[in-house]
């Protein structure tokens, strides 16, 4: 949860870093994303992921990008 917390205040501060912004490309183009309503008041900075989030976990993928926590890391971006 603190990991959450922690994700959700850099992507509303937009503090984006080389690693959000490659961990967002990846998602943009994944399969495994759906558009919510309740996801997109998180801004984004790559717009292909504003709105969305990930099938596998529910959570915003504009907020997930800034995960810390290795529970929270998506396989994909370790590839």
């Amino acid at each position: 949860m603190i990991d959450f917390i922690n994700a959700l205040t850099s992507s509303i501060t937009s503090k984006h870093t080389d690693e959000s912004l490659r961990r967002s490309t990846i998602c943009a183009g994944c399969p495994e994303k759906s558009e919510k309503f309740y996801a997109s008041f998180v801004n984004a900075e790559i717009k292909d992921v504003q709105g969305y989030v990930c099938d596998r976990c529910a959570c915003p993928i504009a907020t997930k990008v800034f995960a810390k926590d290795k529970s929270n890391i998506c396989e994909k971006w370790l590839k």
